[in-house]
């Protein structure tokens, strides 16, 4: 089923938090939506500090429609961090990234998520940005919004 929650702990990329704050994709809000709902109620959703920073930078540009204001942002990262645990990004992890970055071909930021799960014990990532169904060093990545398992 598309969207459908795991049942260990998943990392929601920034494109899911983007997309549940945005409504412009009817069918894209409902997935991500449904799919941090899900995995909060679980016990199961993780964020990267990352991902609150990416929200922010993208939510709050003022040429993007729907544009939010860093209060808005504020009090919608608060809400969000209540949902989930967060772990933070570190030196240490942005040094584990750029060696990431050459080993697996990723860029910067996704290896900076991948990462993140990796050195929190988190096995999966929802995201739309990795190739679905790929793991690399037991992360696995998998599209909420691709259809079957």
């Amino acid at each position: 089923m598309i969207g459908s929650p795991h049942n260990v702990r998943s990392l929601a990329d920034t494109n899911n938090v983007v997309y549940a704050y945005d409504p412009t994709d009817q069918d894209k809000h409902q997935v991500a939506v449904n799919l941090l709902m899900d995995l909060s109620d679980a016990g199961l959703l993780v964020y990267s500090a990352q991902v609150f920073n990416e929200f922010c930078s993208v939510m709050m540009r003022p040429n993007r429609t729907p544009s939010i204001l860093p209060e808005q942002a504020a009090e919608i990262v608060r809400g969000l961090a209540a949902t989930g645990e967060v772990v933070p990004v570190t030196g240490e992890l942005t040094v584990s990234a750029l060696e990431g970055m050459t080993r697996h071909g990723l860029s910067f930021w996704d290896a900076l998520i991948w990462v993140a799960a990796r050195e929190n014990g988190v096995p999966i990532i929802d995201s739309e940005d990795f190739q679905h169904g790929r793991e690399i060093e037991g992360v696995r990545f998998i599209n909420p919004f691709a259809a079957g398992p």
